[in-house]
């Protein structure tokens, strides 16, 4: 029954090694490298495209009023009357501050638009290269998770064939016990300290304990853990 509990320890630190693997540690450090990458590329992508709705927009907006100062400049020429001449000429005024202003705009958005492309770019050359070494550690891994997985599947076994020595009943009491002790269900008796607790056990105890058939389990009196003597 001892044997069984080492291999499941054993086990069990499998996997708190995998958790703590300095190979997992460097993949989950190159994915977040190359997510940032990812992730600055994106919002650069996307700073671009709104640039270009804005200039689509502007561009839209600007041949809409060239054309209407085309229509007034036209309907001016036909004017004689002083006032009314004098009205068109302030509405075209105003469509010329306005197209100023639309080709502000513009250029801003254009040159934001160049910013973003260019910062892309910069950040593609980082984004292969973060990606070629995401893909290292990520084969780095798999071989020792392999490793690993062999160590687990040989242990596997062994514990197969330890459980199959012992009666249905001990695996059953065993396996109760692992349940009810957080996966140590089964100590040596160190003098007369339990391995399990860790606590002294009375000589009286550790008389008794000692006094019973070899073939019978045996109970630490402070934690109830089985006690191999």
């Amino acid at each position: 029954m001892l044997a069984l509990q080492q291999f499941d320890t054993a086990l069990e630190q499998i996997g708190h090694r995998r958790s703590r693997l300095a190979e997992l540690a460097a993949r989950n450090a190159a994915a977040a490298a190359h997510n940032e990458f990812v992730a600055g590329i994106a919002d650069a992508r996307s700073r671009i495209e709104q640039a270009q709705s804005v200039i689509d927009e502007t561009e839209h907006a600007s041949a809409e009023l060239t054309a209407k100062r085309a229509r007034l400049e036209a309907q001016l020429k036909t004017i004689i009357a002083p006032r009314e001449a004098e009205a068109l000429m302030n509405e075209i005024a105003l469509i010329n501050d306005r197209r100023g202003e639309l080709d502000d705009r513009e250029l801003a958005a254009l040159e934001a638009q160049a910013a973003a492309d260019e910062h892309a770019v910069g950040l593609a050359a980082g984004e292969s290269a973060s990606a070629a070494e995401l893909a290292l550690t990520e084969a780095a891994l798999a071989a020792a998770s392999e490793l690993l997985d062999l160590e687990h599947a040989e242990l596997s076994e062994a514990r197969a064939v330890a459980a199959a020595a012992l009666s249905a009943a001990d695996v059953e009491a065993y396996e109760h016990a692992r349940a009810r002790f957080a996966g140590v269900a089964i100590s040596r008796l160190d003098g007369m300290r339990c391995g399990g607790c860790h606590l002294d056990i009375s000589r009286g105890e550790v008389d008794m304990i000692k006094a019973l058939p070899s073939d019978e389990l045996a109970e630490c009196p402070q934690c109830g853990r089985f006690l191999v003597r």
